[in-house]
């Protein structure tokens, strides 16, 4: 029974045992609590910077984008022997040149830089270069060419290798005869001159011309014809239609005809959108090939029109019909019109092999003029697009002589058939053509026949119009249509990129805004007259030295407006005021109560206006105490030993400590021993006659009030330790506050595992 006893006694501590290994390590493992003690994020440093390019002097605005635990201390290097050590400095570059800069961050973590070789450009000239899209292509080529130079020109000069050139900034150039074409770009601004040559830059196919051969042209059946392209312009495809009903899309065919006849054989070639066609006329068994001309196809009433029979293989009758309701058999017939109009004329020829006719329609006219017809081809890839290629096709009936071509969008031409033409420019294009013949003429016009899709549309707004100097504004895009690159000239000498910039303004003026936004294929600018004002009108702040204390309580106000006022006007909230620029002013409880809170408020003027800013509830004046403590070390390994101060003011009388680990102490200033590697808040009440107070310190904060903020957290991992508390020499290096999550490094399996193992090591020795 004894035996059972001291083994029932002896299993309780092992359970005890486990439970000490055991709760720590599972509490460490599940807990992300940020402590009073605390690891911080080593910086990792980055910047960039707004200026106005190629001006001397120079006034460069830095903005730090560094990542890291406050606080973070800043060392710049202008790269002109000058330093700063402000997170977002301005700097005046005095001469001109490339500068390199250097950006040098560090915390209580680490350090980092970062360096821009030849970041800063100073009144340096430009270096030429530029880029081409596409440069490989079939006749007309329109080519988009881009400014690439460095260096912010002002000036560009373009030569496109075939007699002609341009000063914008981004032409669009079109080739219309084939060949290589070396380009230059000379860019320049007010500090030099560069040029750019690239050698065969654009390469232009030449136009596309259909032409064959046929070998033979003639014969007796069956007639096997061997036929070969020789189109210029390098065709993509081939479609042949042999005149018998028979097809192919082979180069070069050979073709059987098996019956007698005239045909009428087509090439039509293409190469992407271009394309071109003709024709030739085989025959087989000696059938006649008809074919015919007239000495004139316009004509007043009652002229007379010859016609001259062109017929192949010796026709021995002959068939006409001129339209009119008249007829001949003559071979070579003249026939006089004697009613206005348009008129088609038929050819039949016959020999003892067969016969053969030709139409030719709307041939004669007679006494009356053109009318005006035309349609277009566009692919249907292009319709909608930018950069929209479109093929006019002349369909005008009564033989007009003249063309003229108006494209609606300041381009024009007056050949009957002209080549392809380009739309750059988003919009809707209306296009007319004239005709004319030697009775008249005649116009059709085609209303939006054309439709290029639009660019970005551009709108901008900027949260405040009218500012004081240094003051930053925050501009936002409302363009529409997906622009992709952002332009800014802020009408003060300086420029910016990106959508939403921000921007500060350093002299007062009114100022026109202008945004330039492209997308692929279009660039848009949208300039706002007078859209920013700046004036030097006050913008009211401030700050006091401190802003809780015991009565009674002095406290010193210090203005820290912007806008250069002249005049100050405090309300210090308790019925006293003052128009000193930073006075200082003692605050006193009432009688009747143990706090008080006073709101302040500060108006500021000059000539151009007046500002007010009102702190509520800012300073608080008490006879009660108010808690505050320090640490002579937040940082070590275990076991740790941390000697708590109290600097409450107030004349506390009690104090009452919640380390975080579960105990706590009323002395005034105690050491205590942490023996776990872990995150702890800590909390301090003190109290007198007139009330108590509380803070609570966690890793990133401080919060002050009897109500815990969160609950309190302990977060501990347990280890054995082994070094005797004797021999513990704190180290008295002190810390910053830093927020952070502290995650315990051990598994709570590893903990129990390790238990476990003790614990039946333990068993095993009890038995033995």
């Amino acid at each position: 029974m004894i035996m059972k006893r001291k083994n029932c006694g002896f299993f309780a501590a092992i359970a005890v045992l486990l439970l000490v290994f055991l709760i720590p390590g599972v509490c460490a493992s599940i807990s992300l609590q940020s402590g009073y003690i605390t690891v911080g994020l080593a910086p990792v440093a980055d910047f960039d910077a707004l200026y106005a390019y190629n001006t001397v002097p120079a006034t460069v605005a830095f903005r730090d984008h560094s990542t890291g635990t406050p606080p973070l201390i800043y060392l710049w290097q202008f790269g002109d022997g000058a330093t700063s050590t402000e997170q977002n400095p301005s700097h005046i570059y005095i001469r001109k040149g490339l500068y390199t800069v250097r950006l040098t961050v560090t915390n209580a973590y680490g350090s980092s830089s970062e360096t821009k070789e030849n970041y800063i450009a100073i009144g340096l000239p430009p270096t030429a270069d530029f880029s081409g899209k596409p440069t490989v292509g079939n006749t007309p080529l329109a080519v988009e060419f881009t400014d690439r130079s460095t260096g912010y020109p002002t000036t560009w000069n373009w030569n496109f290798g075939d007699g002609k050139g341009s000063s914008e900034q981004n032409p669009v150039h079109t080739y219309w005869s084939s060949g290589e074409y070396t380009v230059t770009l000379t860019s320049s601004n007010e500090y030099g001159i560069s040029d750019a040559t690239k050698a065969y830059f654009i390469q232009v196919i030449p136009a596309l011309k259909s032409r064959f051969v046929a070998d033979p042209k003639e014969g007796k059946i069956p007639l096997v014809v061997k036929f070969t392209d020789v189109s210029t312009g390098n065709p993509e495809s081939w479609i042949w239609n042999f005149g018998d009903g028979s097809t192919s899309t082979q180069p070069n065919p050979v073709h059987t005809y098996s019956s007698p006849g005239a045909f009428h054989v087509n090439l039509t070639v293409t190469r992407g959108f271009n394309k071109d066609s003709t024709s030739q006329t085989i025959t087989t068994g000696g059938v006649p090939a008809s074919d015919f001309v007239a000495d004139s196809t316009t004509v007043s009433v009652s002229t007379p029109v010859h016609f001259t029979d062109k017929t192949l293989n010796s026709p021995t009758s002959w068939s006409w019909d001129f339209g009119d309701g008249v007829t001949a058999t003559d071979q070579n017939p003249t026939h006089a019109y004697l009613v206005k109009g348009i008129y088609t004329v038929i050819l039949t020829t016959t020999n003892n092999n067969g016969k053969d006719t030709e139409s030719k329609a709307n041939y004669i006219t007679a006494g009356v003029f053109p009318i005006a017809d035309f349609i277009t081809e566009i692919p249907l890839y292009q319709q909608g697009t930018r950069g929209q290629y479109v093929r006019f096709i002349d369909t005008s009936l009564g033989n007009p002589i003249s063309w003229s071509w108006d494209f609606g969008d300041g381009q024009s031409s007056s050949e009957q058939y002209p080549p392809l033409h380009r739309y750059s420019y988003d919009g809707s294009y209306t296009v007319s053509l004239t005709v004319k013949n030697i009775f008249g003429q005649d116009t059709t016009v085609k209303s939006n026949i054309i439709t290029v899709a639009e660019g970005p549309r551009i709108d901008f707004k900027a949260d405040k119009t009218q500012v004081s100097v240094n003051q930053y504004i925050h501009f936002t895009d409302l363009s529409t249509n997906s622009p992709s690159d952002w332009k800014w000239d802020f009408g003060d000498g300086t420029a910016g990129t990106g959508q939403n910039p921000d921007h500060v303004y350093r002299e007062p003026g009114m100022y026109d805004v202008t945004l330039i936004a492209s997308d692929a294929y279009t660039t848009i600018s949208h300039t706002k007259k007078n859209y920013i004002t700046v004036v030097n009108t006050p913008q009211a702040d401030f700050r006091a030295d401190q802003t809780k204390g015991i009565t009674p309580f002095t406290v010193k106000f210090i203005d820290i407006s912007t806008g250069n006022p002249t005049r100050w006007k405090w309300d210090f909230g308790d019925g006293a005021t003052s128009a000193e620029k930073n006075p200082t002013h003692i605050y006193s409880t009432s009688d009747t109560s143990s706090t008080n809170k006073f709101t302040v408020t500060l108006s500021v003027l000059n000539s151009y206006g007046e500002d007010t800013i009102k702190k509520t509830d800012y300073i608080t004046v008490t006879q009660k105490p108010i808690a505050e403590f320090t640490v002579d070390n937040r940082q070590g390994k275990a076991p740790f030993i941390v000697k708590f101060r109290d600097i409450s003011a107030g004349n506390p009388n009690t104090w009452n400590w919640e380390f975080g680990d579960g105990t706590g102490s009323s002395e005034q200033n105690p050491t205590h021993v942490y023996p776990f590697e872990g995150s702890y808040d800590v909390r301090l009440t003190v109290a007198n006659q007139y009330g108590s107070d509380s803070i609570f310190k966690n890793g990133s904060s401080s919060q002050r009030g009897n109500a815990a903020p969160i609950p309190l957290t302990t977060t501990f991992i347990s280890k054995s330790i082994t070094t005797s508390l004797t021999q513990v020499q704190p180290d008295i290096t002190a810390v910053p506050i830093l927020p952070t999550a502290t995650q315990a490094p051990l598994s709570p399996f590893v903990t129990v595992g390790a238990s476990i193992i003790g614990i039946v090591a333990i068993a095993i020795v009890k038995r033995k």
